[in-house]
Protein backbone atom coordinates (compact mmCIF):
# COMPACT_ATOMS: atom_id res chain seq x y z
CA UNK A 1 0.00 0.00 0.00
CA UNK A 2 1.26 3.71 -0.80
CA UNK A 3 1.51 6.21 1.83
CA UNK A 4 -0.69 8.76 1.56
CA UNK A 5 0.36 11.99 -0.01
CA UNK A 6 0.91 13.93 3.06
CA UNK A 7 3.01 12.26 5.31
CA UNK A 8 5.14 9.16 5.18
CA UNK A 9 4.57 7.52 8.69
CA UNK A 10 7.16 4.82 10.21
CA UNK A 11 7.45 4.44 14.00
CA UNK A 12 7.48 6.85 16.54
CA UNK A 13 7.81 9.90 12.89
CA UNK A 14 6.32 11.81 10.36
CA UNK A 15 7.98 12.68 7.43
CA UNK A 16 6.42 15.57 5.65
CA UNK A 17 5.59 14.64 2.17
CA UNK A 18 8.38 14.90 -1.02
CA UNK A 19 7.89 17.41 -3.39
CA UNK A 20 10.63 16.69 -5.87
CA UNK A 21 9.74 19.31 -8.38
CA UNK A 22 11.09 21.90 -5.42
CA UNK A 23 14.83 21.66 -6.29
CA UNK A 24 17.50 20.73 -4.03
CA UNK A 25 18.71 24.30 -2.18
CA UNK A 26 15.69 25.74 -2.60
CA UNK A 27 14.40 27.22 0.50
CA UNK A 28 10.47 27.52 1.45
CA UNK A 29 8.59 28.77 4.78
CA UNK A 30 8.76 26.05 6.16
CA UNK A 31 12.53 24.42 7.09
CA UNK A 32 11.19 21.91 9.55
CA UNK A 33 10.29 19.78 6.27
CA UNK A 34 13.80 19.48 5.69
CA UNK A 35 14.29 18.44 9.01
CA UNK A 36 11.62 15.61 8.97
CA UNK A 37 13.02 14.47 5.50
CA UNK A 38 16.41 13.74 7.31
CA UNK A 39 14.79 12.35 10.35
CA UNK A 40 13.56 9.94 8.02
CA UNK A 41 16.46 9.36 6.21
CA UNK A 42 18.06 9.09 9.43
CA UNK A 43 16.16 5.20 10.37
CA UNK A 44 15.61 4.44 6.80
CA UNK A 45 18.08 5.36 4.69
CA UNK A 46 21.26 6.56 6.72
CA UNK A 47 23.49 5.79 3.74
CA UNK A 48 23.17 9.16 1.71
CA UNK A 49 25.18 10.82 4.33
CA UNK A 50 28.59 10.89 3.89
CA UNK A 51 31.19 13.06 5.37
CA UNK A 52 34.29 14.46 3.89
CA UNK A 53 35.65 11.03 5.21
CA UNK A 54 33.48 9.57 3.41
CA UNK A 55 31.73 7.62 6.60
CA UNK A 56 28.04 7.33 6.30
CA UNK A 57 25.61 8.84 9.78
CA UNK A 58 24.70 5.46 11.36
CA UNK A 59 21.12 4.07 11.23
CA UNK A 60 19.34 5.75 14.23
CA UNK A 61 16.81 4.00 16.29
CA UNK A 62 14.44 6.71 17.22
CA UNK A 63 15.07 10.68 16.26
CA UNK A 64 12.81 13.82 17.54
CA UNK A 65 13.00 17.22 17.71
CA UNK A 66 15.40 19.06 19.96
CA UNK A 67 14.24 22.32 19.72
CA UNK A 68 12.83 24.25 22.66
CA UNK A 69 10.37 26.70 21.36
CA UNK A 70 7.92 27.34 18.96
CA UNK A 71 10.24 29.51 16.72
CA UNK A 72 12.25 26.12 16.03
CA UNK A 73 15.14 27.65 18.03
CA UNK A 74 17.69 24.72 19.42
CA UNK A 75 18.88 21.65 18.33
CA UNK A 76 17.43 20.03 15.17
CA UNK A 77 17.47 16.66 15.91
CA UNK A 78 18.40 14.14 18.64
CA UNK A 79 19.12 10.60 17.74
CA UNK A 80 19.72 7.59 19.38
CA UNK A 81 21.67 4.96 17.27
CA UNK A 82 21.72 1.11 17.21
CA UNK A 83 24.63 1.69 20.06
CA UNK A 84 21.73 3.28 22.05
CA UNK A 85 24.67 6.84 20.92
CA UNK A 86 23.30 10.22 21.42
CA UNK A 87 23.60 12.37 18.18
CA UNK A 88 22.95 16.00 18.34
CA UNK A 89 22.01 16.74 14.57
CA UNK A 90 22.07 20.33 13.29
CA UNK A 91 20.34 20.81 9.48
CA UNK A 92 20.23 23.15 6.96
CA UNK A 93 19.87 23.78 3.42
CA UNK A 94 22.04 26.74 3.40
CA UNK A 95 21.55 30.61 2.21
CA UNK A 96 22.78 32.34 -1.10
CA UNK A 97 25.75 34.08 -0.69
CA UNK A 98 26.63 35.16 -4.24
CA UNK A 99 27.51 31.88 -5.98
CA UNK A 100 28.10 30.18 -3.16
CA UNK A 101 25.54 27.65 -0.85
CA UNK A 102 26.87 28.10 2.87
CA UNK A 103 24.97 27.18 6.55
CA UNK A 104 26.34 30.33 9.38
CA UNK A 105 26.87 28.89 12.49
CA UNK A 106 26.04 32.24 14.42
CA UNK A 107 26.79 33.56 17.74
CA UNK A 108 24.06 32.84 20.61
CA UNK A 109 23.02 34.73 23.32
CA UNK A 110 21.94 32.34 25.33
CA UNK A 111 25.28 30.31 24.50
CA UNK A 112 27.44 33.27 26.03
CA UNK A 113 28.40 34.22 22.45
CA UNK A 114 29.65 30.93 21.38
CA UNK A 115 28.84 29.61 18.07
CA UNK A 116 26.23 27.19 16.96
CA UNK A 117 27.32 23.81 17.45
CA UNK A 118 29.97 24.36 19.59
CA UNK A 119 30.25 22.41 22.97
CA UNK A 120 28.81 25.57 25.02
CA UNK A 121 25.93 25.97 22.31
CA UNK A 122 24.82 22.16 22.52
CA UNK A 123 25.22 22.04 26.17
CA UNK A 124 23.16 25.46 26.39
CA UNK A 125 20.35 24.76 23.89
CA UNK A 126 20.08 20.96 25.58
CA UNK A 127 19.31 22.45 29.06
CA UNK A 128 16.91 24.62 27.14
CA UNK A 129 15.49 21.50 25.44
CA UNK A 130 15.20 19.74 29.18
CA UNK A 131 13.53 22.66 30.03
CA UNK A 132 10.49 23.14 27.01
CA UNK A 133 6.82 21.72 28.46
CA UNK A 134 6.03 17.99 27.08
CA UNK A 135 10.29 17.09 27.02
CA UNK A 136 9.55 14.15 29.59
CA UNK A 137 7.05 12.59 26.98
CA UNK A 138 9.61 12.85 23.92
CA UNK A 139 12.42 11.39 26.01
CA UNK A 140 10.17 8.91 26.65
CA UNK A 141 10.28 7.87 23.01
CA UNK A 142 13.70 8.87 22.23
CA UNK A 143 14.80 6.30 25.26
CA UNK A 144 11.88 3.99 24.37
CA UNK A 145 11.31 3.73 28.26
CA UNK A 146 8.53 3.79 30.81
CA UNK A 147 7.28 4.00 33.96
CA UNK A 148 9.95 6.92 35.01
CA UNK A 149 9.43 10.07 36.28
CA UNK A 150 10.75 13.59 34.59
CA UNK A 151 14.32 13.28 36.98
CA UNK A 152 14.99 10.01 36.15
CA UNK A 153 14.71 10.64 32.44
CA UNK A 154 16.37 14.22 32.55
CA UNK A 155 18.99 12.12 35.06
CA UNK A 156 19.34 9.23 32.15
CA UNK A 157 19.20 12.59 28.75
CA UNK A 158 22.19 13.83 30.68
CA UNK A 159 24.40 10.28 31.06
CA UNK A 160 23.67 9.70 27.34
CA UNK A 161 24.82 13.58 26.48
CA UNK A 162 28.43 13.45 28.04
CA UNK A 163 29.38 11.34 25.52
CA UNK A 164 27.20 12.15 22.66
CA UNK A 165 28.81 12.75 18.81
CA UNK A 166 27.16 15.71 16.80
CA UNK A 167 26.57 16.03 13.13
CA UNK A 168 26.09 18.94 10.64
CA UNK A 169 23.87 18.00 7.82
CA UNK A 170 23.78 19.94 4.67
CA UNK A 171 23.74 19.67 0.35
CA UNK A 172 26.75 18.88 -0.96
CA UNK A 173 28.73 22.03 -2.07
CA UNK A 174 28.01 23.74 1.30
CA UNK A 175 29.80 25.80 3.05
CA UNK A 176 29.80 26.05 6.99
CA UNK A 177 31.30 28.65 9.00
CA UNK A 178 30.81 30.22 12.34
CA UNK A 179 29.96 33.87 12.33
CA UNK A 180 29.60 36.67 14.38
CA UNK A 181 26.04 38.84 14.49
CA UNK A 182 25.39 42.43 15.61
CA UNK A 183 24.95 41.61 18.93
CA UNK A 184 28.35 39.21 19.47
CA UNK A 185 30.47 41.58 17.63
CA UNK A 186 28.93 44.60 20.05
CA UNK A 187 29.35 41.75 23.00
CA UNK A 188 33.11 41.59 22.13
CA UNK A 189 33.74 45.46 21.62
CA UNK A 190 32.49 45.66 24.94
CA UNK A 191 35.39 43.67 26.51
CA UNK A 192 37.72 45.53 24.58
CA UNK A 193 37.79 42.38 22.23
CA UNK A 194 39.71 43.59 18.76
CA UNK A 195 38.18 42.91 15.10
CA UNK A 196 38.43 39.06 14.64
CA UNK A 197 38.75 38.10 11.27
CA UNK A 198 38.41 33.86 11.85
CA UNK A 199 36.18 32.55 14.47
CA UNK A 200 37.24 28.84 15.67
CA UNK A 201 34.74 26.15 17.03
CA UNK A 202 37.48 24.00 18.50
CA UNK A 203 35.53 21.10 18.66
CA UNK A 204 34.10 21.03 15.42
CA UNK A 205 35.85 18.69 13.31
CA UNK A 206 35.52 19.30 9.30
CA UNK A 207 36.14 15.93 8.21
CA UNK A 208 34.19 13.84 10.64
CA UNK A 209 31.07 15.95 11.82
CA UNK A 210 29.78 17.93 8.38
CA UNK A 211 27.74 15.10 6.42
CA UNK A 212 26.18 16.24 3.01
CA UNK A 213 23.74 14.67 1.15
CA UNK A 214 22.73 14.50 -2.90
CA UNK A 215 19.13 13.42 -3.22
CA UNK A 216 16.46 14.80 -5.81
CA UNK A 217 13.93 14.06 -3.22
CA UNK A 218 15.05 16.89 -0.32
CA UNK A 219 12.29 19.14 0.02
Amino acid sequence: MNPPESVLEFPGQIMPGIDSSSGAGKRRKAPDLLEGYVRYCLVNNPGIFQNHSLESLPRMVAVIPGQYNKSSQGIDILALDEKRQLWVIEVSRGHKRGALLRKELEERQYADFKPQMSGEWRNAAATRFLERPGAAQMLEKLFDVSGLDREELESLFNEKFKTHRKAIVVPAGCDVAPVETKASKEFYSRLGQKPRSKIDVPDLMVATDIYTFNSPYAP
